[in-house]
């Protein structure tokens, strides 16, 4: 086999295009594959605009045989914490979800060229091309 890889650029059938929406009050997310309404616990949600990392969320990538290994140096306490870490691709979208007072770590079986998402719960959704 030879070539190259093409993605996959149809809007009504690509994961990248991915949103996500997280309720203040109760901690939900909410995926999405394009623009719409949220609404939790009586309150409309808007869809989070993810920035790329910065100095205060560094978002460490290792690849560990068939996996990759993703890392965040980030508090972990009930006040401010890591609430997840999202890996998409053109065909998925794996979510791991975190919680206060555990590390902020997640791996996920590698699947190519994608997207990881960080969401802290004090300085919103950030975004790392892998």
């Amino acid at each position: 086999m030879n070539g190259e890889y093409i993605m996959n650029q149809n809007k009504s059938s690509n994961m990248l295009k991915s949103k996500f929406s997280v309720c203040p009050i109760c901690g939900n997310i909410i995926h999405t594959m394009g623009e719409n309404l949220n609404s939790c616990c009586g309150i409309n949600l808007p869809i989070l605009e993810a920035e790329t990392e910065n100095e205060k969320h560094i978002i460490n990538c290792e690849i560990i045989e068939n996996e990759y290994y993703i890392s965040i140096e980030h508090d972990m306490t009930k006040e401010h914490y890591i609430s997840f870490i999202a890996y998409v691709t053109n065909d998925r979208c794996e979510i791991v979800k975190l919680y206060p007072e555990q590390n902020a770590e997640a791996r996920f079986f590698k699947r190519g060229k994608g997207i990881i998402y960080v969401y802290c719960n004090k300085d919103g959704l950030i975004k790392k091309k892998i």
